[in-house]
């Protein structure tokens, strides 16, 4: 069961739940978060100064007085939500979530019929409590997934290539600065989603707009829509139909790409773009998988052992037509997607998407090729790619110290500026395997 609130406050104090709640461990509630950020203000506010000024995330400057938060959301929904919030969906909105990047799964420990959690402290000591990492539908392969998930890390997987084995019905939680017109907008398309937890985040963002005073019987709704059933979206004569005519403002990109439901979870967080994707009954009986490149002979045998079994439960759902099948999507699954942008929301997507720490699979199926097109342009060149080309530096440093990931093109360089452009975009392009379970 989600649990949604309304949060008013100072902006700081939000934005730096925001970044609580995408690096701290699942350990402490989203209340306990909250409260730490109240009761330290100024330790607040310095850390998302400094994660502005250091980083450059400034989303955290999107957050003002008021924010929405939920705790407990499916991987699946979060996607969801994501999907509809972006500008070309007419749907503007921020928030961050946890990472999974930076914040691993619960360990737990069996005893009897119930599970509980082992966090060990700083200090060494013990805390035992009750938790839940995976919604009800899902529990056996859930236990599964995670078990293999935390055997891909011991074997010294990065914790972006293993989530690819984790399923959509994973939970975990987010923060959105969002305004109640919008809320509302979201409100309408979900309130009649066959999901049951949908219809239930749209029942919260409902009492959210009313406990504000506003009336919600408006009637707006995105310009589009992702469905679960349905028919299967048809692809464009051309798969790649990239214009312009010498102002960024005259940009337009279409774009027909197919990608992992973890590639897409990166993507359609930038919010500048538009990914149609397919009904989530397609990605299903497509039965298509990405590979990651890091996995070895082992790791990958038991994600496609899962994989096949998995999707036999998807399939025997979909049958019943029983649309909880979602949940047992995994993140690893590929989709087909149209996606389309304009204007410096393209440029934008170059440079945040290009960089070695992002998501290996949605530079190569993204981002370089989109860039390498771009690149045609000599005008366009200082606008677009990694970070180290444009501003010759990494902001990211951290990463490459303690190898969480590594740049293919910071290796190479040492960290130094390359000079050719075209060489950057050959490092960068680290196409994975696909494979047809």
């Amino acid at each position: 069961m989600v649990k949604i609130n309304y949060l008013k406050d100072d902006p700081y104090i939000l934005a730096a739940l925001g970044v609580k709640i995408s690096q701290a461990p699942f350990e402490k509630t989203l209340d306990e978060l909250y409260q730490e950020c109240k009761e330290n203000k100024e330790e607040s506010k310095k850390l998302v100064n400094s994660i502005i000024k250091i980083h450059h995330h400034n989303i955290l400057l999107d957050f003002t007085s008021c924010a929405v938060t939920i705790e407990g959301i499916s991987r699946f929904a979060i996607l969801y939500l994501w999907r509809n919030i972006n500008a070309p969906n007419l749907v503007p909105g921020a928030g961050i979530e946890a990472s999974f990047r930076v914040t691993k799964p619960k360990k737990y420990k069996k005893i009897g019929p119930k599970k509980i959690q082992i966090q060990t402290t700083l200090n060494g000591s013990q805390i035992i409590i009750k938790s839940k990492k995976y919604n009800k539908f899902i529990e056996d392969f859930g236990r599964r997934a995670f078990n293999l998930y935390e055997m891909s890390l011991k074997e010294g997987i990065p914790v972006q290539d293993a989530k690819y084995m984790l399923p959509e019905g994973a939970l975990t939680r987010v923060i959105f600065a969002i305004s109640p017109r919008y809320l509302l907008k979201l409100y309408n398309i979900l309130k009649n989603s066959p999901l049951e937890e949908l219809r239930e985040i749209s029942r919260g963002f409902e009492k959210v707009v009313r406990e504000i005073g506003f009336e919600t019987e408006t009637g707006e709704i995105p310009a589009t829509s992702w469905e679960i059933w349905d028919e299967e979206i048809a692809n464009n004569e051309d798969k790649f139909s990239l214009n312009y005519s010498g102002k960024s403002t005259t940009l337009s990109l279409n774009y027909d790409t197919k990608g992992s439901l973890s590639m897409y979870a990166d993507l359609v967080r930038e919010r500048q773009i538009l990914c149609e994707l397919e009904p989530s009954e397609n990605i299903a009986k497509n039965a298509r998988f990405v590979v990651p490149n890091s996995f070895s002979s082992k790791i990958k045998e038991e994600y496609l052992r899962l994989a096949k079994d998995i999707n036999e439960k998807q399939l025997e759902l979909i049958e019943k037509k029983d649309p909880n099948f979602v949940y047992f999507l995994l993140l690893g699954q590929e989709a087909k997607s149209k996606v389309s942008g304009s204007g410096k929301g393209i440029l934008e997507t170059s440079k945040k998407r290009c960089c070695g720490v992002v998501l290996g699979e949605l530079r190569s199926n993204f981002a370089v090729p989109i860039t390498r097109e771009l690149a045609k342009y000599d005008e366009l060149k200082n606008e677009i790619g990694p970070r180290c080309w444009r501003e010759n530096r990494c902001l990211e440093p951290a990463t490459f110290k303690t190898k969480k990931n590594k740049c293919p093109v910071f290796e190479k360089y040492l960290g130094k500026k390359p000079e050719d452009f075209d060489k950057i975009l050959d490092l960068l392009y680290e196409p994975c395997q696909v494979v047809v379970v």
